[in-house]
């Protein structure tokens, strides 16, 4: 793996690659650069805004890769730039109520903006004079979720005190149907990769998941008996045959398009035996052991863990691109990354660090799992090699994000204030 040279950036979380693989975009206070993904070195256009201070909260691309917003929730203001024409430019504003988040439709001449106390939800034509749609009492924190191929979005919605799925259609942004949920406060909600069904969850005080097909129809509404408190993650694997369901039991709950019951219950125990492998971060060196098995996994008091909060649940469920290898990582056992196998669920490996886990995600090409611990170190794991690690040159780097290219060439490195890409070369 061979390592750029550091650049600057304001907020990991803003910065973005383009869907096409060609560029990066990263926040620098009130500007947004964007560089080129395989010669960071040359910045391919540079986009001053107005913002003051917390400056750009939001950076997106256009599925197409020709526009980008960028958003001031604190002004009340997004801004869509050219990357192409850099005289071209789309300034958004509502005059009635704050905008609290944007986001891009799949056609990319369509923005979609949230108001504050879920008033509404608006559809803004990048044309002159277009006639701007709205959609009422949309739910922002449950988001909204498209259709793989654009067609419908499907939006949370809240109305007569009850949860509701809106499936509108995005050439005209009418309602085509709508489906009623029997759940406290819906939180989430996402579409499957084969455009059939869509899973929503609720609040995190309820476990209660519902798959809806495209016709409105309640599949199936999840309520394990022993489950305790609600879903902490959701994955769909890419062909939309199952769907992971990560608990705050330290489960995750694996539903086939069969039947939509679990078909596996995988839990995160203290002990692991078996055949699977358990690699382990060496003190001394800078390289992993294996362990003999049964081996214990280091275990964490609730609330003890990075992110400081009483949760101890499964926030991390991944399938691999090809949906043949699950990801999981739980508070509980911070410092663990557990890899499942689809095909038998039974558990491949784990891995453990020295520091706990920060951030991880599986390239979008080959089943090869990245991740980072806040320290200069990447960690790559691949079935049958094992894991290595490879060092960032800088000791001033503590990764704490990391972020693919689409294309899987590399991948961006990100720590407060500072980035670097990172390119495979083996």
């Amino acid at each position: 793996m061979e390592f750029s040279d550091l650049y600057k950036q304001s907020n990991a979380a803003l910065a973005k690659f383009s869907p096409d693989g060609q560029y990066i975009a990263v926040a620098v206070e009130h500007r947004l650069i964007v560089r080129d993904s395989e010669n960071p070195k040359r910045i391919h256009r540079v986009f001053g805004t107005t913002y003051s201070a917390p400056f750009i909260q939001e950076v997106a691309w256009s599925d197409d890769s020709q526009l980008v917003l960028t958003a001031s929730y604190a002004s009340n203001r997004v801004d869509v730039w050219s990357i192409e024409d850099e005289t071209w430019r789309c300034a958004i504003t509502d005059e009635v109520a704050r905008i609290e988040r944007a986001l891009w439709a799949p056609d990319s001449r369509h923005v979609l903006t949230f108001s504050e106390l879920d008033l509404r939800l608006s559809i803004w034509t990048l044309e002159p004079d277009a006639e701007r749609r709205f959609i009422q009492y949309p739910k922002a924190a449950a988001g909204v979720s498209f259709h793989p191929d654009g067609t419908y979005m499907a939006v949370a919605q809240r109305h007569d005190y009850h949860d509701h799925i809106g499936i509108y259609d995005t050439h005209d942004w009418r309602l085509v149907r709508e489906v009623a949920l029997d759940t406290i406060d819906v939180s989430g909600l996402t579409w499957s990769p084969d455009g059939l069904h869509i899973a929503a969850w609720d609040t995190s005080a309820n476990f209660c998941a519902v798959v809806v097909n495209v016709a409105g129809l309640v599949k199936r509404q999840l309520q394990p008996d022993d489950a305790g408190l609600g879903v902490r993650s959701c994955a769909w694997g890419p062909s939309g045959q199952l769907l992971a369901l990560g608990g705050y039991d330290r489960v995750v709950r694996v539903l086939s398009n069969v039947t939509w019951r679990p078909i596996a219950t995988l839990t995160h125990r203290a002990t692991v035996g078996g055949d699977a492998d358990v690699f382990e971060e060496s003190r001394q060196h800078t390289r992993f052991d294996l362990m003999a098995t049964p081996a214990q996994i280091r275990t964490v008091i609730a609330g003890d863990a990075h992110r400081g909060e009483a949760r101890g649940g499964v926030w991390v469920v991944a399938f691999n691109a090809e949906g043949t290898l699950l990801a999981t990582v739980c508070d509980a056992m911070p410092n663990a990354l557990w890899v499942w196998r689809t095909s038998d669920m039974r558990l491949v490996a784990v891995v453990q660090t020295l520091r706990p886990i920060r951030a991880c995600q599986w390239s979008p090409v080959e089943p090869i799992l990245a991740f980072v611990t806040g320290t200069p170190t990447v960690y790559l794991w691949k079935q049958d090699h094992g894991c290595h690690l490879y060092e960032v040159p800088s000791a001033t780097v503590a990764a704490t994000e990391l972020r693919w290219n689409p294309n899987g060439d590399g991948m961006a490195i990100l720590s407060k204030g500072l980035f670097s890409l990172a390119f495979i070369t083996d």
